[in-house]
């Protein structure tokens, strides 16, 4: 399967003093794609119907070059890893047009109960739908 595209047009707003994307900016970038890539594979519908919600754990973000006002950006998100209470998702950020990596993400999610706020297996449709869009990592997964 291949790793689900977002694309955003860098905007002023996302610039801070220095004329490239701030560092809290690409998180919101990053959570924008992650939630086109959950709504595009029925991932949220499924969620609300099971009362059920994923959270970041951990986060690796890797910058490798600037972004700035007028780039056009394209995020790459795949669901690479998934065990019984963790799931990783990993991010490219890569410059469109050129192709060039601007910024590799790793995020920890864990599964929760809305209700009780407490973590709770990978399990049931959840699971097997997750197990559908997988795309295992290569190589050690350590963010270059």
């Amino acid at each position: 399967m291949m790793s689900f595209e977002s694309t955003f047009k860098i905007r002023s707003f996302h610039t801070d003093s220095f004329g490239h994307v701030n560092n809290a900016r690409y998180l919101e970038l990053l959570e924008e794609a992650r939630w086109q890539f959950a709504e595009h594979h029925g991932l949220i519908e499924l969620l609300n119907e099971e009362q059920l919600g994923f959270i970041i754990m951990q986060m690796n973000l890797r910058f490798r070059f600037p972004i700035v006002e007028g780039d056009t950006i394209q995020v790459f998100t795949s669901l690479v890893t998934l065990g019984t209470a963790v799931g990783e998702v990993e991010q490219l950020i890569k410059k469109q047009g050129t192709g060039k990596l601007a910024a590799k993400s790793m995020f920890t999610f864990v599964l929760i109960d809305r209700h009780s706020g407490a973590s709770v297996p990978i399990e049931g449709k959840i699971r097997e739908l997750l197990l559908h869009i997988i795309q295992p990592k290569k190589g050690s997964g350590e963010i270059p």
